[in-house]
Parts: structure tokens; C-alpha cells; sequence
């Protein structure tokens, strides 16, 4: 499970221009369901084994070359009711801004590995607007 009060469900939200830039999960792993795709945009793009955070290789050469655009990136489509289990966490990953007056909707169920794990306060203050 994943011991963090605000961030082990959400539901995202992305009317049109939103984006999700470039980042890695803190969770081990996630299970997201598109319930609602935008006209255009809000395409997942993703860089495979971009760090390896177990071993403390944080992939700084691979994000750099990543927003260079020099580094090869892959997209993954899907539709809605589709059920997708990533692992963000040293998967390089976005969302592309949406395009159009339909807002792309997206649930995410974020799961840990180890027990304890959850956001800092700076991330809860910069996502929720408050702490747990």
C-alpha cells in the first residue's frame, strides 16, 4: 500500500492545455483508468529503465538528453476503460498538453512496495494545496 493519505487515489483532471511535464513516480508502481480521453493531446510518453533508483542512478544524462530532444521516446495510447499498470518510478514519464473543450480524465491508484512511503510536504503543498 502506499502511506500517503491524498496521493494513493486521485483522480486527474486535464482540461484543455493541461500537461503533465516530465517526471518519475515516488510509488513503486501504479494502475491509472482513463475515463475520458480529450479530442486531441494528452498523449502518455514515456523513456523505459531511465534511472535506477535502487541502485542510486538517478538517469541525470538520460533526462538531460530526454528534454534535448535527443533521446528516443515511447508513447503508449489508450482508451477509455482501459486499465494500465506502469512503473513510474524509474520510467521517465508526461503527459502531452490536451487539445479541445473535452477534458481528458484519469483515474490513478498509486501502490508502494516498502511500508512508510508517501510525498513530501513540499509535494503535498505543490499538488493539494495542504498536508495530510
Amino acid at each position: 500500500a502506499y502511506d500517503d493519505p491524498l496521493s494513493s487515489i486521485n483522480v486527474h483532471f486535464a482540461p484543455h492545455g493541461r500537461e503533465l511535464g516530465w517526471h518519475f513516480d515516488n510509488s513503486s508502481f501504479a494502475v491509472t483508468l482513463l475515463l475520458q480521453a480529450p479530442q486531441a493531446g494528452g498523449i502518455f510518453e514515456y523513456v523505459p529503465a531511465a534511472r535506477a533508483s535502487g541502485r542510486g542512478e538517478q538517469g541525470y544524462e538520460t533526462v538531460d538528453a530526454v528534454l534535448d530532444g535527443i533521446h528516443p521516446v515511447e508513447t503508449l495510447t489508450f482508451a477509455p476503460g482501459d486499465l494500465v499498470l506502469f512503473r513510474g518510478r524509474d520510467a521517465l514519464h508526461r503527459v502531452t498538453p490536451t487539445i479541445g473543450d473535452v477534458t481528458r480524465l484519469l483515474v490513478v491508484f498509486a501502490f508502494n512496495d516498502e511500508p512508510g512511503v508517501r510525498l513530501s510536504d513540499s509535494a503535498l503543498a505543490t499538488f493539494y494545496g495542504r498536508h495530510a
